[in-house]
């Protein structure tokens, strides 16, 4: 074993490719409820011809990178149960990241997936630390629009630091 530290992943420029730094400015737990329009079929978030939903929305303020600093982002983290499946013979992205168009209320908007057993640290987490999440873009080159992870921090990573408060 050495003593020597690890590279630091964030001294190659590379490294910040395709990542958001969203300062989180404020959040509401929603809750939808509707009439359903198929009563026979009842999949999750539907009872007796009752539909409901429980989203997470987030406002917040791209920190980095730079060229982004400073646009407003709407997140929402949306909920989904234990059917739902990822990797290979699943879905391959966490969720997704538009461009609104000029004169919308945000800059861009994000939906990003989030399990259902999650709800509750969720909201306690938001309330009493979470301030930034972090977003990674897929690979899928200029414009993509698949997001394959992403994190909550109630500070910035100090390998962070430099890219979040550039100049």
């Amino acid at each position: 074993m050495s003593d020597a530290d690890p590279p630091n992943a964030a001294s190659d420029p590379g490294f910040f490719d395709g990542r958001l730094m969203i300062d989180i400015l404020g959040w509401d737990w929603n809750m939808r409820i509707a009439i359903g329009d198929h009563p026979v079929a009842r999949p999750q978030g539907r009872t007796h011809g009752l539909e409901y939903g429980r989203d997470f929305t987030i406002h917040g303020r791209v920190r980095a990178p730079r060229e982004l600093r400073g646009k407003e982002m709407k997140v929402t983290l949306s909920p989904f149960g234990p059917r739902v499946r990822f990797g290979q013979r699943g879905l391959q992205q966490v969720g997704a990241l538009a461009e609104l168009p000029p004169g919308s209320d945000f800059a861009f908007e994000a939906m990003l997936m989030l399990p259902e057993d999650a709800i509750a640290s969720t909201a306690t987490s938001l309330a009493l630390s979470w301030k930034h999440l972090q977003i990674r873009i897929g690979d899928g080159g200029p414009g993509s629009t698949s997001i394959v992870a992403y994190d909550f921090h109630a500070r910035i990573p100090p390998n962070l630091e430099a890219w979040a408060n550039a100049d």
